[in-house]
């Protein structure tokens, strides 16, 4: 199963160059693990012990406020979680669970950061997609505080 994993690893932009043999390198230095649907993979406010990879399934990134869920965004295959967490070495920002079987590779944050050292393509490609991220997420800020100002405001003001 190893095999199939690292060769569809390698199908991943962020993964984009690795061979086979390559992204079984990244899969012995993780653990696979498998989440059910619903399932919590991490909650907001844990400590940045790791960081994951998507493999296969989806999942959501949300945060609890008011008593409700506020989903903010939809993930699968491909796709690094926790990792600003573990860059920062600040508490997770938001929580992540299952929406289907879920299955991840799972760096712990002092393998996460060998990697990183190890790969300067990989680092790269981490660093832009993180930063993307944050720049994504003031963008959706600033246009909710855009759309919040504008109702607040009174005509005739």
């Amino acid at each position: 199963m190893d095999a199939q994993l690292a060769t569809m690893m390698t199908g991943f932009p962020l993964l984009q160059g690795f061979t086979p043999q390559g992204a079984q390198r990244l899969l012995e230095r993780g653990e696979v693990r498998e989440f059910s649907p619903g399932e919590i993979v991490f909650n907001e406010g844990d400590p940045p012990a790791s960081v994951l990879l998507v493999l296969g399934g989806k999942a959501q990134v949300y945060i609890e406020r008011a008593g409700g869920d506020m989903v903010l965004a939809d993930v699968g295959p491909g796709t690094i979680l926790g990792e600003l967490a573990v860059l920062c070495g600040i508490p997770r920002a938001a929580s992540v669970r299952a929406s289907e079987k879920t299955l991840t590779l799972q760096w712990n944050a002092a393998a996460f950061r060998n990697l990183l050292l190890r790969h300067p393509l990989l680092s790269e490609r981490i660093f832009k997609e993180s930063l993307r991220t944050l720049v994504d997420k003031e963008r959706s800020l600033i246009e909710s505080l855009m759309t919040l100002s504008k109702g607040a405001a009174k005509p005739g003001d």
